[in-house]
């Protein structure tokens, strides 16, 4: 079987690593204990070992094309050792809320070792209520947030006393590494044979070819009629050091305020981020009147084929959001408006596409253009929200509490923020540059208020809306 050479994008997350930026994903779940007892790391270690042949990827590393004629290939790691990525932790006991955050800053703040499969899991024991919370960290290049939910699915039951199951009978053997030679010749039939296919694809479709060129000239005009954001209190230049922050709110909560007040989840949701912004920046003593941030909002162009597949498939849009001091339902309105003009524009669908020309790019120019695209400044901060499952989910038979999730920084934005609704609660994980978001705390609580704020506005709304 030939090695997989990764995606353009999926390589983009690799050149775009440095020693301040640690480009990886990340998802806090939280359990409760079992009647027996709470979850521990020997049974996490039992469900990974039986599952991990569900997805062939985590045992694969990058490898390496010789004079970057090509992009990386993905191949097996015939020194694969489950003890290297499996992870026992421990904070104070009883662990809070705090010491979890703390705990999960200082394992975000390490890069991970680009020599061994792109994924570390954490298994952090002695949190109060007997909760037991597990870390899985896995590197953008190697999953998106949908990816990265298919993969954390594998080790999810629905059921609390579903067989874990067990490891093929034959042992896993690594297939043979492709020689120095053969990635060379390789590379070079790449170079060659790539562009002819573009071109061969293109004269076979021209109707469809021309309709797409249209639609992306479309995307980079909108993007570029954009122009440069505000001045945000993030546009700082990160460090190594991360903080990181969890808050939450039920997803039928966030649900009854969209289905009373109109939009869409993704609405409520960036609603509540601006809103949290706007009492951040209120303690610091910021004027706030008449503000607002750029977010780029990751949007998943994934088919419905390509569902359930590990890598990446997401594009980048931005939307201004309000963090002046506004009522909750006005501040909702207005990123209603926004969020439907970027429904209208081509934004997604240009910037995909300048990303995809980085499949027929050199490995080198396409670092280049990568690296200088992440330095210019388009957006304040990231939001993304990633669907999930409304149904209860269960590891070893450990309920599932919520799922706090992570996303990487850029080189000159030192927050993001990533959410998901995994298994009936909202659960958002703020990753915050050391430095620049010491109080990332009131934003987590801010947060918390503007959801508390939405519902009140909802249970105000004439009967006629809310029946």
């Amino acid at each position: 079987m030939t090695p997989e050479r990764l995606s353009s994008l999926d390589a983009s997350f690799l050149y775009l690593e440095t020693p301040a930026v640690h480009m990886h994903v990340a998802g806090v779940s939280v359990f409760d204990p079992r009647d027996d007892g709470p979850l521990t790391y020997d049974d996490v270690q039992r469900v990974v070992e039986a599952r991990l042949h569900l997805v062939p990827r985590l045992r694969q590393r990058v490898l390496s094309v010789p004079f970057g004629l090509a992009r990386p290939l993905w191949i097996d790691d015939d020194r694969f050792d489950l003890d290297f990525h499996l992870r026992r932790a421990a904070i104070p006991s009883p662990g809070g809320r705090f010491h979890l955050e703390r705990a999960v800053g200082r394992v975000l703040s390490r890069p991970l070792d680009p020599s061994k499969p792109l994924w570390e899991l954490y298994v952090f024991e002695g949190l109060a209520e007997r909760r037991t919370a597990v870390l899985l960290k896995l590197h953008h290049a190697l999953s998106d947030g949908i990816s990265g939910m298919a993969i954390a699915s594998a080790l999810f039951d629905l059921a609390p006393h579903a067989p874990i199951g067990t490891p093929p009978a034959a042992p896993w053997k690594a297939r043979p590494s492709p020689t120095r030679e053969d990635l060379v010749r390789e590379a070079a039939q790449d170079l060659v044979l790539h562009p002819i296919e573009a071109v061969g694809h293109a004269i076979g479709a021209p109707v469809r070819t021309l309709h797409a060129l249209a639609e992306t000239f479309a995307g980079v005009r909108d993007v570029v009629d954009m122009g440069a954001p505000p001045a945000g209190p993030f546009d700082t230049e990160v460090g190594p050091a991360r903080r990181f922050a969890m808050a939450e709110s039920s997803f039928a909560r966030i649900r009854e305020i969209k289905r009373v007040l109109g939009g869409t989840v993704n609405d409520v949701v960036l609603t509540a981020v601006a809103g949290g912004l706007h009492d951040l920046l209120e303690h610091r003593g910021d004027d706030t009147r008449g503000g607002t941030l750029r977010v780029m909002v990751p949007v998943s162009i994934r088919t419905k084929a390509e569902r359930g597949e590990v890598g990446n498939r997401v594009a980048p849009a931005v939307v201004d959001v309000p963090v002046g001091p506004l009522r909750a339902r006005t501040r909702l309105q207005r990123v209603r408006r926004a969020t439907a003009q970027l429904k209208d524009s081509s934004m997604a669908v240009g910037a995909d596409t300048i990303i995809g020309l980085g499949a027929y790019a050199p490995p080198a120019l396409h670092s280049m253009a990568a690296r200088l695209a992440s330095r210019g400044r388009w957006f304040n901060l990231v939001v993304s929200n990633v669907p999930a499952p409304q149904v209860p989910l269960y590891l070893a038979g450990a309920p599932l509490v919520a799922n706090y999730p992570s996303m990487p920084l850029g080189e000159r934005s030192g927050l993001s923020i990533a959410c998901t609704s995994l298994a009936g609660t909202m659960a958002f994980g703020l990753t915050a540059d050391w430095d620049s978001l010491p109080d990332v705390e009131v934003l987590a609580r801010g947060i918390e208020s503007a959801v508390d704020e939405l519902e009140k506005a909802a249970a105000a709304a004439p009967s006629k809306r809310r029946g």
